[in-house]
């Protein structure tokens, strides 16, 4: 009797995450066409099969679906950094391949940052919103920072975990910039910009990091 119950609960839980899963998936889908404003929770439950009954049994509502959404492809943005990250050779390839991405992404999702700053401006309105989509913007600053300390090791630097989230928070914050201006006018930011900011960056970092340590020297050779 225990294990058919627990297999009866094993079978539910099961149908409940494919059920969030098309929900996730459907949303996806209609938020690109209609917007986050546009979109309907009638509209993701019908795309996913599913019932509006079951889209509130997964999700508090719309907002929530979003954040989930959200959650779900910054997740999977950052996996996909970790990997160039650690499949490229020099500090110069990983730094300019994770740009890259962003750029890809940009190009090939291009419905996804319009999408994001939609509901960006749409927290800034609404107090209950905004610690939990700054949330989920921390897992892609979190991985910036560990990927700026890890190039920065390679590079010789010695770097605090405080500076590395606050470097990240820069980082971060070019590339949506960017992104931004390259929605507005695609003429002004070409996809080797990311890159090329980031790599002059790191080389910045790197000279200073060697003129500390010719003085360092210097001042060794005085005493």
């Amino acid at each position: 009797m225990i294990a058919m119950s627990d297999s009866r609960v094993s079978l539910r839980d099961e149908r409940k995450a494919l059920t969030r899963r098309r929900l996730l998936d459907a949303a996806e889908v209609v938020f690109a066409r209609r917007g986050f404003h546009g979109a309907s929770v009638e509209e993701i439950a019908r795309e996913a099969g599913a019932t509006t009954g079951a889209m509130y049994s997964n999700f508090a509502g719309k907002e929530d679906l979003f954040l989930a959404l959200f959650e779900r492809s910054a997740e999977a943005d950052v996996r996909d950094y970790s990997e160039i990250f650690a499949t490229q050779a020099s500090p110069e390839q990983k730094t300019r391949g994770v740009a890259d991405l962003w750029m890809r992404i940009l190009r090939e999702r291009p419905d996804y940052f319009p999408l994001v700053i939609e509901f960006w401006a749409y927290a800034m309105r609404e107090p209950r919103l905004r610690e939990p989509l700054a949330a989920r913007f921390a897992t892609l600053r979190s991985a910036s920072a560990r990927m700026i300390s890890e190039g920065a090791e390679q590079h010789g630097i010695e770097i605090s975990q405080q500076s590395a989230e606050r470097l990240g928070v820069v980082i971060t914050s070019l590339g949506n910039g960017l992104a931004l201006q390259k929605l507005l006018d695609p003429q002004i930011v070409d996809d080797e910009l990311y890159g090329d900011a980031l790599v002059l960056f790191f080389r910045a970092l790197q000279a200073l990091a060697n003129q500390t340590t010719r003085g360092d020297g210097q001042g060794g050779t005085h005493d």
